[in-house]
């Protein structure tokens, strides 16, 4: 467990930050065609394809080589996916906060369309990496080997 909470970290970040450039790309090239409006969709999807692919990589790294078995029937399946989950949570969190004290407050004034500069789109990046998050947990879980028949 002990190694899955830096490998997790670092691969939240990594995703974040790929995420964001190409999620900041994206926005540019619709403000250019005048298409403003579908900011929020783009953060949306951004930030869900971030959390999947962060949950998917870090679950990865962290699971041991397991020889070419499938790594959802692992005894300690449950418990790896479990970890990722709350550790990506809560490098999305302590993002938050830290942007929320550093940018968001700072009142400049700015009304773009760019996370993290502008809270509101923002807000549904980081919950949506929240939400791509935990739908990969629910989606890979755990398989329980069955119960021996006993008395």
């Amino acid at each position: 467990m002990v190694g899955l909470i830096p490998k997790t970290f670092v691969v939240v970040l990594g995703w974040l930050i790929v995420t964001d450039i190409a999620g900041a790309l994206v926005v540019t090239l619709f403000n250019f065609l005048s298409l403003e409006f579908v900011a929020y969709a783009i953060w949306f999807v951004a930030g869900a394809y971030c959390g999947i692919f962060a949950y998917n990589s870090a679950y990865e790294w962290s699971s041991p080589a397991g020889g070419g078995e499938d790594l959802s029937e692992r005894p300690d399946a449950g418990r790896i996916g479990t970890g990722v989950l709350v550790v990506g949570i809560l490098v999305v969190a302590a993002l938050t906060a830290q942007f929320y004290a550093l940018v968001w407050t700072q009142g400049d004034g700015s009304d773009d369309d760019y996370a993290p500069g502008s809270m509101p789109h923002s807000l549904v990046f980081f919950a949506a990496v929240g939400g791509g998050m935990a739908f990969m947990r629910s989606a890979r879980p755990a398989k329980v080997p069955p119960r021996p028949d006993g008395p």
